[in-house]
């Protein structure tokens, strides 16, 4: 929000003081709350299931400006959950689906797209011109750079995150102005941020994304539209926010939880954004869809990492027991594999699978399946396990792994969806 408001009653369109007639009606809210609304600029990251309902409601609330930071494009396995897309804008990119929607409830709105992911280079740039920003993205990477670029501008952060039936949102602020402060922050001189509560990233791979671990359709809608709330209410200045606290809900009970949270006195401030982040899951680089290595393809490829290779959707080097898809291919076609296992569930099995694959759903897997063709797997004539992105097989090699000490066993990089990808454009270097 500026410091001095602009925007006057007398300044709304006839259909604005229609469209608002609630909010200006509103005890506790009424015209000065929506005119501070109509001065503020949001950043939203991401255009998916969190942003959504964050993207409907405050361009429907009547925030002036807001800046999309989304690389992606629609997608048909999103549409459960992404409801502000459809299946008409399948294929084009996400902040221009969004942007339309947001138009038709407001066409005073100002939207700024930013079709790029954000990362160390320009996260604090897209910070420093909102008055709060709100996080929506799927990834820690994301996160954690998102809240250092916060913590560097003393912005105030929304953030929030799902995963299978539950989710959360806190807002966070490094520099909460006097009328947010509180006495017990004093120690640390500052407000509590995310890195408070989560000090460091956990390891890529360590935890599923919703592509791999699923989601409760409707879950965005509950936790984004608390996120959208908060906005809300900080820029409109009602009410109490969620600063210096944590909600969690539960779907499954219907219940919701909340924590206190404090900043850590004991912390060193971030002056660097991103740093110890680089390459987890969803960061830029290793964002999905990204690119991948770039080696080219042998005539006779080794079953074995490619110096240079890296996980397209972690942006990690290759460990010794990964492979590419191209690389697979190669081995299939030279009769150098003993099998190839789908460790996803049936029904994904059923949607698209790599040819000769044979179905081991990794839950199965846990209590002692079968996994064809292991018997006679070798260093040179291994096994390779995939699942959609590559995490549900690395825990299904673990297990195999311990299993069987010597057992030949690959990963394949990237899952299915490398699989696709290169189907899609077979003309383009991996």
């Amino acid at each position: 929000m500026t410091e001095t408001r602009r925007t006057q009653i007398s300044d709304l369109s006839r259909t604005q003081l229609e469209r608002f007639q609630r909010h200006l009606s509103l005890t506790g809210f009424g015209p000065e709350a929506q005119l501070r609304l109509l001065d503020s600029r949001v950043l939203v990251i991401g255009a998916g299931g969190l942003g959504a309902p964050i993207l409907t409601y405050l361009a429907a609330a009547g925030v002036g400006t807001i800046d999309i930071v989304d690389h992606d494009v629609v997608d048909r396995s999103n549409l459960h959950r992404q409801v502000l897309h459809s299946e008409a804008t399948i294929g084009r990119p996400k902040t221009e689906s969004a942007a339309a929607v947001m138009r038709g409830l407001h066409p005073e709105v100002t939207v700024h797209e930013h079709r790029e992911p954000i990362g160390p280079d320009n996260a604090l740039a897209l910070v420093e011109t909102a008055d709060i920003v709100v996080d929506g993205s799927d990834n820690f990477a994301t996160r954690y750079v998102v809240s250092d670029a916060c913590e560097i501008a003393g912005k105030p952060l929304v953030s929030g995150s799902i995963l299978r039936f539950a989710g959360q949102v806190s807002l966070f602020w490094s520099a909460p102005d006097e009328a947010h402060w509180r006495a017990e922050w004093d120690q640390a001189g500052r407000g509590p941020t995310y890195r408070d509560l989560y000090p460091e990233a956990p390891d890529a791979g360590e935890v599923p994304t919703c592509a791999e671990a699923g989601v409760l359709g409707v879950l965005p809608g509950v936790i984004g539209t608390l996120m959208a709330t908060e906005t809300i209410k900080f820029l409109a200045g009602v009410g109490e926010t969620l600063l210096g606290r944590v909600m969690t809900y539960d779907a499954l009970t219907a219940s919701f939880r909340e924590v206190r949270l404090l900043p850590d006195p004991d912390r060193e401030p971030v002056t660097s954004i991103g740093a110890d982040v680089a390459g987890l899951g969803g960061g830029p680089g290793g964002a999905p869809g990204g690119a991948g290595g770039a080696c080219a393809v042998e005539e006779d490829p080794a079953l074995h990492p490619v110096e240079g290779e890296t996980d397209p959707y972690t942006g990690h080097p290759f460990g010794p027991e990964d492979i590419g898809i191209r690389d697979l291919q190669a081995a299939v076609e030279a009769g150098r594999v003993a099998g190839v296992v789908d460790v996803r569930e049936p029904w994904e099995y059923a949607a698209g699978h790599v040819d000769g694959a044979v179905n081991v759903p990794l839950g199965e897997l846990w209590h002692g399946s079968p996994v064809p063709g292991l018997e006679e797997a070798s260093e040179d004539r291994p096994v390779v396990l995939y699942c959609k992105i590559g995490v549900r097989s690395r825990q299904a090699l673990a297990v195999l792994r311990h299993r069987n000490p010597d057992a030949g066993l690959r990963n394949l990089v990237g899952g299915y969806e490398q699989v696709k990808a290169v189907a899609e454009a077979p003309s383009r270097s991996r």
